[in-house]
């Protein structure tokens, strides 16, 4: 699936920064970084074939989609990615976690 290699992705880049840097007590700016996994989530859920959303599916989406994307996006920036790998990363991984809302495995071979 889709969604789990792109979390799985994901967590791998924020451990590899957080054993490289000790946390900030104070989070930066994320407001662009939120914004662009909301549109990577929609443009997901629309090229998936808009498939119904159930509550079930709503916390998974949010928290891989939303919450680790943004958490990953910031450790791109502090790792030396390039500049526009941070966006590139939240409007890819925001569409991978619409994956979870699939009926199957690979939304388009139905």
């Amino acid at each position: 699936m889709f969604a789990l290699t792109a979390l799985l992705t994901q967590l791998t880049l924020v451990l590899v920064h957080r054993s490289r840097n000790k946390l900030r007590s104070r989070p930066g700016p994320r407001a662009l970084h939120t914004g662009l996994c909301l549109v990577g989530i929609a443009a997901g859920w629309l090229a998936i074939g808009r498939p119904e959303i159930t509550w079930d599916d709503v916390p998974l989406v949010l928290l891989s989609g939303l919450l680790v994307t943004v958490e990953a996006a910031d450790a791109a920036v502090k790792l030396g990615a390039p500049r526009w790998a941070d966006k590139a990363l939240c409007l890819l991984c925001g569409a991978a976690a619409a994956t979870w809302m699939a009926p199957g495995w690979i939304p388009w071979a139905q």
